[in-house]
C-alpha cells in the first residue's frame, strides 16, 4: 500500500474508497473528486445521493440555489473535523424534504477499545 500523503490517506485507501461509493450504487455516478482529505461523489439521482448520504452517515446537508452563470444544487457532507470528508453532490430536481442522516452516536463507540470513561482498556 502507499504511504498517507501529508495530511490525508494513501492514494490506494482513496482509491478503494471510491470504488465502494460507486459500487454502492451500482455504478451509478456521474463523476468523482478525490483529494488529499475528501472524497466527493456527484449523481444524477436524489435516491442515490440519499442512500450515500445515509450510509456514510452525513449529516450536514447545503442547498445552493442556481445562479445566472450556474444551476442550482445540493450537497450532503461530513461533519466538520472528521478526516476524509465526504460529499454527496446532486444537481437535479429535488423531492421536498430532503433528508440528512447524522450518525445516532459517534462513529468511534463502535471500536473495541474504546471506553467512555476516559479509562483505557486493560
Amino acid at each position: 500500500m502507499s504511504a498517507p500523503v501529508s495530511g490525508g490517506l494513501a492514494p490506494a485507501e482513496l482509491l478503494q474508497i471510491a470504488g465502494d461509493l460507486i459500487e454502492w450504487v451500482d455504478g451509478r455516478v456521474a463523476y468523482l473528486a478525490l483529494g488529499r482529505t475528501c472524497v466527493s461523489v456527484h449523481v444524477d439521482c436524489q435516491a442515490d445521493a440519499e442512500h450515500l448520504a445515509r450510509l456514510l452517515s452525513l449529516g450536514e446537508v447545503t442547498d445552493y440555489p442556481p445562479e445566472e452563470h450556474a444551476r442550482g444544487f445540493t450537497v450532503w457532507s461530513s461533519m466538520p473535523g472528521v478526516e476524509p470528508r465526504f460529499a454527496v453532490h446532486y444537481a437535479g430536481e429535488l423531492v421536498r424534504p430532503v433528508r440528512a442522516f447524522p450518525p445516532a452516536e459517534p462513529w468511534w463507540h463502535d471500536l473495541d477499545d474504546w471506553h467512555d470513561d476516559g479509562v483505557e482498556a486493560a
